[in-house]
């Protein structure tokens, strides 16, 4: 089955990937732990978590890679056959890479755990294949507004805490001195952060 646990910022999306591939192995299943390139902020084979919880990846996808040949390839590599397949970042995927995963979830338990929107509302395009072609997908709800209530929105802010409304889909290692947090609907429309007395 095809997987798909999204949440925004700060919701332990990466923590509980983690978790559940370690307790998995600890059964003595073998597992794949898979990323997009474009994931290159603790480096290009690094899943991290911010709560310090980290692991090597088996893949790393590029764009145009083939999610099945880069299964096959590690296949060749890995002892044991491949049962369960966890994708950090998944809405880094391609919708190509998406519906390669949806056909191999008959053989293969599939997880993908991801963002659903970008900081501005708008789905991703792995989000978006993952909600149509997913088995079973469920939102996170770990993460709470400044303001108490449930963070729905994802939200790119800048250095003095105000919200940034315009810019690429992703922003990834520029040196800009931006952030991603959660906020609750009502902040994110009216822009305030709760950082740096943007209240």
């Amino acid at each position: 089955m095809l997987h798909f646990y999204f949440g925004v910022m700060g919701s332990s999306k990466t923590a509980m990937l983690l978790m559940q591939r370690y307790n998995y192995q600890q059964q003595g299943y073998t597992c794949a732990l898979v990323k997009p390139s474009i994931d290159s902020r603790k480096g290009v084979d690094i899943v991290f978590s911010r709560v310090g919880l980290q692991a090597v990846a088996d893949i790393v996808l590029a764009p145009d890679h083939s999610v099945r040949e880069q299964l096959l390839w590690l296949e060749t590599r890995k002892p044991g056959q491949l049962q369960h397949i966890f994708v950090d970042e998944a809405q880094f995927l391609t919708e190509a890479q998406v519906v390669e995963l949806a056909d191999m979830a008959d053989a293969l338990e599939i997880y993908c755990y991801g963002l659903k929107t970008d900081f501005q509302g708008n789905f991703f395009p792995g989000s978006s294949a993952l909600l149509r072609f997913a088995d079973t997908f469920a939102e996170l709800e770990q993460s709470l507004c400044w303001c108490g209530k449930k963070a729905t929105m994802n939200t790119r802010v800048d250095a003095q805490g105000r919200v940034i409304r315009e810019g690429e889909q992703v922003l990834i290692d520029t040196g800009e001195a931006v952030t991603y947090i959660g906020l609750c609907y009502k902040h994110w429309k009216q822009g305030k952060s709760g950082l740096c007395g943007n209240v």
